[in-house]
Formats: C-alpha cells, structure tokens, sequence
C-alpha cells in the first residue's frame, strides 16, 4: 500500500479522524492507487483523496484539470452486491449523491448533466469516472471505483484560460471556502447510502431524483458518436436503465450509450 504523505493541504482536517481512506499529497491518478488497492481486498466505501493529480482524468480520455489544493480529487470502492447490468446506475447514483451534498452543504442550485457532469449557474463544476473490475467470474470479486473531481476553492484563474467561462467552482458560486476533507466524507457518506438503496430498494426513486437535475432534457443537442458521426437532436431523457434518448431531426430516436454531448442552437 502507497505511503501516507501529509502536505499543509489536509493538516487542518485531521482534527477529525477519518477511517479508510488514503491520503496522498501528489498522484498521478487516484482510480489508479484505488484500482490497485482493492486488487489486494480493500473494502467497500475505501477511498483514496490526493490534493493535486498529474493525470487525473475524465470520461472518453479526457484529462482533469487538478489545481494543487484548490479541488476535491477522489475515488470511491465500492463492493455493492448489484447484478452486472445495475452497474450501468452507478454514475447516476453518485452524480444525485454529490448534488445532494452540494445543494445540503452550499446551498446551491445543481444541474446533472447526462451522464456524469455537474454544474452550476450553466458551468461545469465538477464530474465523475467510474470504472469497474471485470465483471466475469464470481460477482463477490465485482467492484466498482467511483472518481470525484470537485471544483471547491478554485478562483477563475486557477483554470486555464480556454476553461475560464466555462468552469465554475464552489468558491465562485458561494463566496464561500470549504474544508475539502469535510465536504468529501460528506459525499462519501452519502454515496453509501444511495447505493445501498439501491441494492435494497432498486433505482426509481434514484432515478426521479436525478431527473429532477437533469440539465439537458428537452434541449436540442449536439451528439458525437463512438464512431465520429454527428446527430442533432431534442433530448428525451434517460430512460428507467438511465440510458439517454435523443429524437433527430427526421424524428428517428436513437439511444445514447456513449459518445461527447454539447448543447446546440436548434
């Protein structure tokens, strides 16, 4: 297991002793130390926080934008006990989680982009990764890592000058600092408990409650597939599995699995 590295970042924070959590001043990527801490049996709701990532990253090979202590950069085991095809609701269920925390904690109004973007007042402000095990053999061996980036004490020029309209941060929105390790166990506490909710209760009160945010339902957008083409089309929602659904201009409907979704003049 990595060693612990304390920078003047998180000393504040350990007046309150968390348990199962690593705490690493640099990294490169925290899925990667997660990944390979619940390959040795780390259980489920371990986390792993950095104060600066070098090659943190989002979904479809993007990279994550790390400012040095101004940020929440995170990954979540999970061991949930879900069947395979409820793994898909996994990014959902944490997306509801950091917004409920985001609007209890800050008071702010969130909006869920499908399938993994927060943002707030119309900017992106944070996102979520999630990668899983191989999901063959014996399902106790599943798991899932749940990536966090947060915006939290980022000013408008701790992001590139390319992000600087686009990115927000809590900071910006609220006039407010937050101690990160607080807002994190916070988010943490949370996830467990939608995703055990979800393994008990299933995912229709979940999925109403991520509807409720949903930034892009009823706008016209722009959709790269995987394979490069380009569809226009009128945002329908996700469906009762989360899957998006977009209807294009000739009125054919088409099923967003993956692919880069923009908003776009209709």
């Amino acid at each position: 297991m990595p060693s612990v590295k304390l920078g003047t970042f998180f000393c504040p924070f350990f007046k309150k002793k968390m348990k199962d959590i690593l705490i690493l001043e640099t990294v490169d990527s925290t899925n990667r130390v997660a990944r390979e801490l619940a390959a040795v049996g780390n259980p489920h709701g371990y986390a792993v926080v950095a104060g600066s990532q070098k090659a943190g990253r989002g979904r479809l090979g993007k990279s994550w934008q790390s400012p040095s202590g101004k940020g929440l950069y995170s990954t979540i085991l999970l061991r949930p006990g879900l069947g395979i095809k409820e793994y898909s609701r996994i990014t959902l269920t944490a997306g509801l989680a950091v917004s409920q925390v985001i609007e209890e904690i800050c008071q702010l109004k969130v909006a869920l982009k499908w399938p993994n973007d927060i943002y707030i007042s119309g900017c992106k402000c944070g996102g979520i990764l999630v990668e899983t095990s191989s999901l063959h053999g014996e399902a106790d061996e599943y798991f899932a890592l749940v990536g966090i980036g947060l915006n939290v004490n980022a000013d408008k020029e701790s992001f590139p000058l390319d992000l600087q309209k686009s990115a927000t941060s809590l900071f910006l929105e609220s006039g407010k600092e937050y101690e990160i390790l607080v807002l994190f166990e916070a988010i943490r506490t949370r996830l467990l408990q939608l995703v055990s909710q979800l393994a008990l209760e299933g995912f229709t009160d979940i999925l109403n409650q991520w509807r409720e945010r949903d930034m892009l339902l009823g706008k016209w957008l722009q959709w790269l597939t995987p394979t490069g083409e380009v569809v226009f089309g009128e945002s329908l929602g996700v469906d009762s599995s989360g899957i998006l659904s977009v209807r294009d201009r000739s009125g054919i409907i088409h099923e967003v699995l993956s692919g880069d979704l923009t908003l776009a003049p209709k």
